[in-house]
């Protein structure tokens, strides 16, 4: 158990210095007069700012306490920690670590019983969070699981990149992604990456397709892109990887020109007045096989796959990520020459009969998220009409 002699908001404290006197056994009035060395941490020590509620208080406590904090001490004084036959030692003679003049003391933490598990609350905290304020704590969070080595699934991801943007606080994701080496977020799997498209766009889409909105969203879209691309650290592991490079996806570059393709229909009177959409709908058309839908360009086995595509398997999921995709290449189909949009037609034909099985099947759950989003773009009076609550369905 891990006790401290400060109260636990002392532990958000910035800058860290650790004294771990290095006993060998010595008896309890002896070791004040230690000559150990002093151990000192990282100039930047992982703690968190101030939260809306004593829950969430209490969860990133936990969370710094027994995740974080551990990994600043030297290598051997955490694994006399964790050891049970030095519990009784511990209880007399704890690990100590000083942060900014408070004293932290370490006794046995039992690995089973003591230690939470991370990935439920990461989980706990994120669903905690509901201010702006609350979501600055993410990166910390982040950086935390990184430093420990604790690894996130992708439906924790995905939760808690729609909670961020469902708080408006999709600003926090961006700085997390773009600073993939501390926290960790990365660009690697398909259902993390298309659910980051579709909220940058949505904006926009609830805007009526609003100048600046639709302007902002382009940019953010190109921008993730661009981070796939250059950014290594955004690389999947060669087992996670798909048909496709993620910024060379079709499902991914739908969404660059859903938005350009917007900007020239909405706001440039119908032309493609940069040759952006041209662009971008000849290398999207070169990539997608004729005929295709969204369904059929991954392998078979990978919508089986929870860490792949199955979540397109899903009614609802596939009309939130297949609705933007289906306009984008609708609206690019209005602006390009002929031939090109003839062939965009033939790939919007392809995803427009999957969108209606989709919208037919007795296995979607009715007003959720993907039938909010498809009347959003294709049925905005009916989205009206809807509850926000739809947003948050996420089955």
């Amino acid at each position: 158990m891990l006790l401290t002699s400060a109260p636990p908001s002392a532990l958000r404290a910035v800058g860290c210095r650790i004294w771990l006197p290095i006993r060998n056994g010595a008896s309890p009035w002896h070791r004040w007069f230690s000559t150990s060395p002093t151990h000192r941490a990282a100039k930047h020590v992982i703690s968190f700012g101030e939260s809306s509620t004593p829950e969430l208080s209490k969860l990133l406590d936990t969370f710094r306490y027994y995740i974080v904090l551990p990994t600043y001490l030297a290598p051997e004084q955490r694994k006399k920690i964790y050891k049970p036959k030095l519990k009784d030692y511990l209880q007399n003679d704890p690990v100590t670590m000083e942060i900014d003049g408070e004293t932290y003391k370490f006794r046995h933490i039992r690995m089973a019983a003591d230690l939470p598990n991370t990935r439920r609350l990461v989980k706990q905290a994120t669903n905690a969070m509901t201010t702006k304020q609350d979501f600055q704590n993410l990166p910390a969070l982040l950086e935390g699981c990184e430093r420990a080595n604790r690894k996130l699934s992708t439906a924790i991801w995905t939760a808690m990149l729609r909670r961020a943007a469902m708080h408006k606080s999709l600003p926090v994701i961006m700085d997390c992604i773009k600073a993939v080496k501390r926290t960790g977020f990365k660009l690697d799997r398909s259902e993390v990456i298309n659910e980051l498209l579709v909220w940058l766009q949505i904006p926009a889409i609830e805007s009526g397709w609003d100048e600046d909105k639709t302007r902002v969203a382009f940019k953010q879209v190109r921008l993730v892109l661009n981070l796939m691309e250059s950014d290594e650290n955004h690389l999947p592991r060669k087992k996670d990887e798909l048909a496709f490079p993620f910024y060379r996806d079709p499902q991914v570059l739908a969404h660059r020109l859903h938005m350009a393709a917007a900007r020239a229909v909405h706001h440039k009177k119908g032309e493609d007045v940069d040759g952006q959409v041209a662009k971008y709908a000849q290398e999207l058309v070169t990539l997608w096989p004729e005929g295709a839908g969204l369904l059929d360009l991954q392998p078979a086995e990978s919508y089986k796959n929870r860490e792949k595509m199955w979540y397109l398997i899903n009614r609802n999921q596939y009309l939130w990520h297949a609705s933007p995709v289906l306009n984008g290449l609708t609206l690019a189909a209005q602006v390009v020459d002929p031939a090109l949009a003839m062939q965009l037609q033939n790939r919007a034909d392809s995803v427009e009969s999957e969108v209606k099985a989709a919208l037919a099947s007795d296995k979607r759950k009715r007003g959720g998220r993907g039938e909010e989003m498809y009347n959003s773009i294709f049925n905005p009076q009916a989205s009206q009409e809807e509850p926000a609550a739809a947003a948050e369905e996420t089955a």
